[in-house]
């Protein structure tokens, strides 16, 4: 069976690598971060490949229902977030956010081993393989592992990771491993957490000095920069003009209109998604409700010129280029809570600016079913959700094998040609209005480009899909119209959508 899991290694090699990465650079820090392999009576009480409730409201240290009909997991489990194969036994649990200091965030979570084997996180912490997305879905804004250190050896190998990644887990344990990241606003919440082969979950972010958050080495090391940016996220309109929509935190520093070094990669990202080599562009700037009318309605100018002459750059002369300021009359969220309190998320998602892109010479869209190897070997599809979250939607669908032997689906989120021009790779989601008017695609996260995966979705690569099992699949798309109740979801490799309705933020 091809199918891959977890893309855990096994002891035996894994001895040889913790040896050499000791040997070669004499770092504590290969054998001395995070906690040690401890034991843990509690096993897995349910099948991987189906999703946690976790709303953002629950604390790290809560208990939260597995929505697949069994008993929920202990409260010392937490938030768990299970794989995406069913055949998958290990999970992440007790996951949890914590700030360290202002300018980091600690992901911490006990992975659980419930295999018959012993087994290792260590494909996860190459660089140009690692598979960790946190998202702020209000801001806009996805965060990867942060790269940087400041001690030469194993640290700077492997980034902001404790050493003990490489440690073997037996059967039935669990190990606590740590991974840092830039922090997100002080205003932020909750983040979307997604991991290799997991499905992703929503965790509450704790605050400095929680004692949610175990000593760790990695802690203490500091860094500069933030391996963020903004999600660039295409919805098309049929025959006519695709849209972006870019966060204004992550473009701009605050009372700013000149772009940040992250917004140029942004831009780069949003002009590798224009089909056509010529035609007409118009950048509008949006603020929130802070402010009197003249500011925001200025800034809001200002910063769509900013993005006009950058695109301008960047696209050429065979496009035309217009901007326009709207300031706080174009609110997309409310500002403020129905008890009339500040709202930081519905403010952040106000604050943005929008780029409508219309080609004259666009290429030929490829098909959307780009392969007819999932209809061909008899693989089900369903939708198992479609969430609204932060002007998001976060779209969790199931592959489902009903033969009795290993049926071939070739999943691999890297971008193509035929993804850019429109078409589906294997299990990639579209959302589609109820109307066929627009096509949202999958958003491109920020931060360093990956080698290995290219968009806000299901990082792993699978094969094939288990005998009477499944494959749990996600993605992030643009919102529709705010007012949308269903939507149809198209899957690539499958020829019909479907119809499903919008479940509003939880």
């Amino acid at each position: 069976m091809s199918t891959t899991i977890m893309r855990f290694a096994r002891v035996v090699p894994l001895v040889a690598v913790v040896a050499l990465s000791v040997g070669a650079c004499g770092s504590p820090w290969a054998n001395g971060g995070g906690a040690t392999a401890q034991s843990s009576s509690a096993t897995s009480s349910a099948s991987a490949g189906s999703a946690v409730s976790a709303g953002s409201a629950a604390s790290a240290g809560s208990a939260a229902p597995v929505a697949r009909g069994v008993p929920a997991p202990a409260p010392d489990n937490g938030i768990v977030a299970n794989g995406e194969s069913s055949l998958e036994a290990a999970e992440a649990r007790n996951i949890r956010l914590v700030r360290n200091g202002p300018q980091e965030l600690a992901l911490q979570f006990e992975l659980h081993n419930g295999t018959t084997g012993t087994v290792s996180a260590s494909q996860w912490t190459d660089p140009t393989t690692r598979r960790f997305l946190l998202f702020d879905l209000p801001r806009g804004t996805s965060y990867q592992v942060l790269t940087e250190t400041g001690e030469a050896g194993y640290k700077s190998t492997w980034g902001r990771l404790s050493g003990n990644w490489l440690a073997p887990i037996a059967p039935g344990q669990s190990v606590t491993l740590t991974a840092v990241f830039g922090a997100p606003p002080a205003e932020a919440t909750s983040m979307l957490v997604a991991m290799a082969d997991l499905v992703p979950v929503q965790v509450p972010i704790q605050s400095d000095g929680s004692p949610g958050l175990r000593t760790d080495p990695i802690l203490m090391d500091r860094h500069g920069g933030t391996n963020s940016g903004p999600l660039v996220c295409a919805s098309a309109k049929q025959g006519g003009a695709t849209q972006f929509r870019l966060p204004a935190d992550v473009l701009f520093d605050f009372d700013s209109a000149t772009l940040s070094p992250a917004a140029q990669g942004a831009l780069d990202s949003l002009v590798k998604q224009v089909n056509g080599t010529a035609g007409a562009v118009t950048v509008a700037g949006n603020t929130d409700g802070i402010g009197t009318d003249a500011y925001n309605q200025t800034l809001s100018e200002q910063r769509a010129a900013a993005v006009a002459d950058a695109l301008k750059q960047k696209l050429g002369g065979n496009f035309t280029f217009n901007s326009v300021g709207f300031g706080k009359t174009k609110p997309v969220a409310p500002n403020t809570n129905p008890d009339g309190s500040d709202n930081p998320d519905g403010r952040a998602q106000n604050r943005h600016v929008d780029i409508e892109v219309t080609t004259t010479n666009p290429a030929p869209p490829a098909p959307v079913e780009v392969t007819s190897a999932a209809v061909a070997s008899n693989l089900k599809a369903s939708v198992l959700g479609v969430r609204r979250s932060g002007g998001f939607l976060l779209t969790t669908l199931r592959i489902s094998n009903p033969d009795a032997a290993p049926a071939p689906f070739v999943y691999n989120n890297i971008a193509t040609p035929e993804s850019v021009k429109g078409g589906l790779f294997a299990g990639e989601p579209a959302v589609l209005d109820t109307a066929g008017t627009s096509r949202g695609s999958l958003c491109v996260p920020g931060g360093a480009p990956n080698v290995y995966f290219s968009y806000a979705a299901s990082m792993n690569t699978y094969n094939s899909v288990p005998p009477g099992g499944s494959i749990t699949l996600w993605g992030i798309t643009p919102m529709p119209v705010a007012d949308a109740a269903t939507v149809n979801v198209q899957i690539g490799g499958f020829p019909q959508p479907f119809t499903t309705p919008i479940t509003p933020n939880s």
